[in-house]
């Protein structure tokens, strides 16, 4: 049993260190398992995954950022949310050279309960988001849009870019806003978001012949480049507490 479970452990690392593309499921639960020094391990095996182990650790020990402050997620917002997507709404903008309305991010796709405040390597991104998630962006009718974001208004909130706001009253999004001017179902919007879904998942279906731009850009890099790319001076991570998503009370 021991022997498997170094044999997957082996198979993991060379996962990351090969340059192959992988494909993951884009939303899991997950247990978790605790080892101890109590548990034995196999030296034969150790020292066979040990180079591999040693070129995996220094690619993603790198440190990219500071983060100022702890970053958790919650619903219906939280400072996690908040950056996560206002960097896909940046990048996207930059990357696809248009001007996009509003960027969000599923809930379960971002994987850590909390960013930690100190250093952020590539390694804490990878966990933040370890998926092969690739940026899209959907034009979008008013139908549509509003169909969106009462999904995301049903599943209690999802991470959303500043320039989108919404109270969720009765599992419906209502008072939205977007980039300060009142929703208008008459015109059409530009979303960045996960293929995971434009592809319908989240049962998102009613995306899936949205018109669709495509780059095959991974979200992860997109996150990973963007703080790579800032000066050394302005790698600080300052959270927006401002909450985007409001639920109405009586």
């Amino acid at each position: 049993m021991k022997k498997i479970q170094f044999a997957l452990l082996l198979f993991i690392l060379f996962s990351f260190v090969s340059c192959s593309k992988q494909v993951y499921t884009a939303d899991i639960d997950t247990s978790y398992y605790h080892i101890s020094s109590r548990h034995k391990t196999d030296n034969d095996i150790d020292k066979m995954i040990a180079p591999y182990k040693e070129e995996l650790d220094s690619k993603m020990d790198v440190v990219i950022a500071y983060n100022k402050e702890k970053m958790p997620k919650a619903r219906p917002s939280s400072t996690l949310g908040n950056w996560f997507s206002d960097v896909l709404l940046e990048e996207a903008n930059r990357i696809y050279q248009s001007d996009i309305d509003f960027a969000t991010q599923n809930y379960g796709g971002i994987r850590i309960p909390s960013l930690k405040q100190g250093d952020i390597t590539i390694g804490n991104i990878f966990e933040l988001m370890p998926f092969d998630n690739q940026l899209v962006v959907l034009t979008l009718d008013g139908p549509t849009t509003q169909q969106l974001l009462d999904r995301i208004a049903q599943l209690g909130g999802w991470p959303i870019s500043s320039s989108l706001s919404f109270t969720i009253d009765n599992e419906k999004a209502t008072n939205i806003m977007i980039n300060g001017v009142a929703f208008d179902p008459s015109k059409e919007y530009k979303v960045a978001i996960a293929d995971y879904i434009a592809n319908g998942g989240d049962k998102c279906f009613f995306l899936d012949n949205a018109k669709r731009e495509d780059h095959d850009l991974l979200i992860r890099d997109l996150i990973i480049n963007y703080l790579k790319s800032k000066p050394t001076n302005e790698r600080t991570i300052i959270a927006d507490p401002t909450p985007r998503i409001s639920t109405y009370k009586m």
